[in-house]
């Protein structure tokens, strides 16, 4: 779980993004286009989870 302390103190992220699609996932069932997901997956998460974890470790 990410805190809010922790977004408010690692501002360089994009919070407001990964929020959003984790709200899409959840609650846009209809809206959600498996290219965007699977593009995000491919290019955006790992290199977001490396950075928290980074951020995490410190």
């Amino acid at each position: 779980l990410i805190t809010k302390e922790f977004r408010e103190e690692h501002q360089e992220i994009a919070w407001n993004e990964v929020i959003g699609m984790r709200h899409v996932l959840v609650h846009g069932y209809y809206q959600i286009r498996d290219e965007i997901v699977w593009g995000t997956i491919q290019t955006d998460l790992f290199p977001l989870k490396d950075k928290i974890e980074r951020l995490l470790c410190k």
